[in-house]
């Protein structure tokens, strides 16, 4: 047997040594250039981010900023901090209240953040007769020896999804207590399930979409977006933000996006209080409130494929009749007609809740008027769901819950939310955020914040009058809510508009809505405001009004000197005597360089015969009155004569007579100076 040729296999040899060193610096030359492909890109966007934070482009964002005023440093709330969440120049960004709280907290000090949307900022109103500020006079009032913050970080149109991106950063700040109102805005808020300033139905989509918030690059991408959003259609000044916020219209109940409010409200809430509690920090968190008897529903639809409207609109008509007339038996009997065809309508359930309470059936009232709310297909107020989720999640993570619906209710006629305690849908008035903050203060006790509830010093309270009273919300004030709740009460989806007449003086009621429009336009702030109508009611011997104008501007700017010594010139005027000096001595406390404090002070205690005690106030006034511009020549010089009256009635004559002849050198002829003038040269003749 032959053996078969085997085919003889190519030898592999090793490449030269210098060809095997070609090889490896190409592969590291390919590999270097990989690298660099991937590093330059980012290399440049971080140059780029860095760029435009060294020119500040986009503003401040963070939602707390630290403040430096003469060496004093501070936190504020960030006003425009609500630009993280809104798109588009057509839409006109709602502002914070700017509130401020103190750089180094002190252990006397008890810090509380109260978060939420309109209602928790206090809409319509801007300062004074919110809940945050009506909650901080109350405790200051029970606990003196105290310091309370009670920051409101509320913001209109937002939704949970703000609330919650503010919690992640305030619990950084040494809070004491948080306090939530939430819910109305989960449909048209921004960032909400309906809203024009959707981010789509994905939560983790918009939770990334919050991490970037930051970042001046994505700032970059989204005002590029919204040049080109709000390019597509010319914006309509004349609409209102309520308006604007509308994306979807028709959002009947168990349809998606409808569940995707809702499921996204309870996940952010639960995030909220987990955050929260991880800090070892209590929260408190309230029940929604809707306008049930006093506001309609804002849309009414009929189920799909519904085709018998021309006769349940016959019987709805007819009940409509039978109402007019107060024969709401009829009314109710034509409704129930109409409902046996259809009953999705939300304004039918609302029509019948007015006949039930028409003939004095007012859990049946109730049940209809909560019905119509729920199905009302525009979601302006939260459906009853909504406070079933709040009370659940809250049960889940053993956190408190404040049944601000159930203390409205309370206090309600015949326990029908209504008219009496909310301008429109949802804003309380102030006896309304009175209550708001009544409730909370009262679960404040209840679950030993601040002391154990048995130390909760009660008897240092006031009636509730007396605690309204001093929320001090002027007719300024009133004519200010009254414009704005007019605006957004004139447009859609209001069906008809709401105006309050503040006064029937049809001159000071022109004065009101002359300053209060001014305000509105931000020709005059609102202090500037206030110090208008003081002086206009003033001016008209109506000190007691003007009184409270002065303390309203104290109340929201406590640390500013200049209206304390307005309010003493009124407190003057009206005798009080004894406030008018506590007054100037607290201008004095903030501002210890003011000569007209000094020279009231010593007019006072002239007053009083209490020569001993002016001296020193005079003195300091004639020795800053040269640093102050509105100390005019004259006003010194009554000064000197007051001076020289003090020293002769201690017999210090020779320098009575020096001062007094200052005051001449002013104004020669003055009778009174030199009447003093000769008494003082006849007792030095004497002695």
């Amino acid at each position: 047997m032959t053996r078969r040729k085997q085919k003889a296999r190519p030898q592999k040899h090793a490449a030269p040594a210098h060809l095997q060193t070609k090889k490896q610096v190409d592969k590291r030359k390919r590999r270097l250039f990989t690298i660099l492909m991937i590093l330059i890109p980012v290399l440049f966007l971080l140059l780029l981010e860095m760029g435009l934070r060294l020119f500040h482009y986009g503003g401040e964002w963070d939602l707390v900023l630290k403040r430096s005023v003469q060496g004093h440093e501070f936190y504020t709330i960030n006003r425009q901090v609500a630009r993280r969440y809104f798109i588009g120049d057509d839409i006109s960004v709602p502002e914070a209240n700017g509130e401020v709280f103190s750089f180094i907290k002190s252990s006397n000090t008890v810090r509380i953040f109260c978060l939420g949307e309109s209602s928790t900022a206090g809409w319509p109103f801007q300062f004074n007769g919110t809940f945050p500020s009506q909650l901080q006079s109350r405790l200051a009032l029970l606990f003196p020896e105290r310091e309370f913050e009670v920051i409101n970080v509320g913001i209109s149109a937002i939704s949970s999804y703000s609330v919650l991106d503010f919690t992640r950063e305030l619990v950084d700040y040494q809070p004491d207590l948080f306090l939530v109102y939430m819910g109305h805005n989960e449909f048209y808020g921004a960032l909400g399930a309906a809203s024009t300033q959707s981010m789509g139905g994905s939560r983790a989509v918009i939770q990334f979409y919050l991490s970037l918030e930051k970042l001046r690059l994505f700032q970059l991408l989204r005002d590029v977006v919204g040049l080109f959003r709000s390019g597509r259609e010319a914006a309509d000044h004349s609409r209102t933000l309520m308006e604007k916020m509308i994306g979807e219209r028709i959002i009947p109940p168990g349809t998606p996006i409808y569940d995707r409010a809702r499921s996204h409200f309870e996940a952010n809430l639960t995030d909220m209080l987990r955050i929260i509690q991880e800090r070892d920090v209590p929260v408190l968190v309230g029940t929604l409130v809707s306008n049930l008897a006093g506001q309609p529903p804002f849309e009414s639809i009929f189920p799909s494929g519904f085709n018998r409207q021309v006769e349940w609109k016959m019987l709805s008509d007819g009940g409509d009749a039978a109402a007019r007339e107060g024969n709401y038996s009829a009314a109710i009997q034509a409704y129930t007609s109409a409902r046996h065809l259809s009953d999705y309508p939300a304004m039918l359930w609302y029509k019948l809740g007015v006949s039930h309470q028409g003939m004095g059936r007012f859990d049946l009232a109730l049940d209809c008027f909560l019905r119509a709310r729920d199905q009302d297909v525009l979601r302006f107020r939260a459906p009853g769901e909504f406070n079933q989720i709040i009370r659940r999640v809250c049960s889940d993570e053993n956190v408190p819950v404040v049944e601000i619906e159930n203390t409205f209710s309370d206090h309600s006629t015949d326990g029908l939310i209504g008219n009496e305690l909310l301008f429109e849908h949802v804003h309380p008035n102030v006896r309304g955020y009175f209550l708001m903050a009544h409730a909370f203060c009262r679960a404040m006790a209840e679950h030993d914040v601040i002391v154990p509830a048995a130390e909760w010093p009660w008897h240092r309270d006031l009636a509730a009058e007396e605690l309204i009273r001093r929320a001090y919300v002027t007719e300024l004030d009133m004519e200010i809510a009254s414009l704005r709740i007019l605006q957004l009460t004139s447009r859609y989806p209001f069906k008809q508009p709401r105006r309050m007449v503040v006064t029937t003086d049809s001159a000071y009621a022109q004065a009101l809505t002359e300053t209060a429009q001014s305000i509105l336009r931000r020709e005059i702030s609102w202090n500037d405001g206030h110090y208008r109508i003081a002086d206009y009611l003033g001016k008209r011997g109506l000190f007691a009004a003007a009184e409270r104008e002065y303390r309203a501007v104290i109340r929201v700017m406590p640390g500013n000197y200049y209206p304390y010594i307005f309010l003493a010139n009124t407190l003057i005027e009206r005798q009080k005597m004894e406030e008018a000096e506590e007054v100037l001595l607290q201008a004095l406390r903030f501002s210890p360089y003011l000569p007209f404090a000094y020279a009231k002070l010593g007019v006072l205690y002239v007053g009083r015969n209490d020569a001993q005690k002016a001296k020193p106030f005079l003195e300091n006034a004639i020795k800053l009155a040269p640093n102050s511009s509105e100390f005019s020549r004259d006003d010194l010089a009554y000064v000197h004569y007051l001076l020289a009256v003090v020293l002769a009635q201690l017999d210090e004559l020779a320098e009575a007579k020096k001062e007094v002849e200052i005051a001449l050198r002013v104004k020669p002829q003055e009778q009174r100076f030199l009447k003093l003038q000769a008494q003082i040269l006849t007792a030095m003749e004497g002695n």
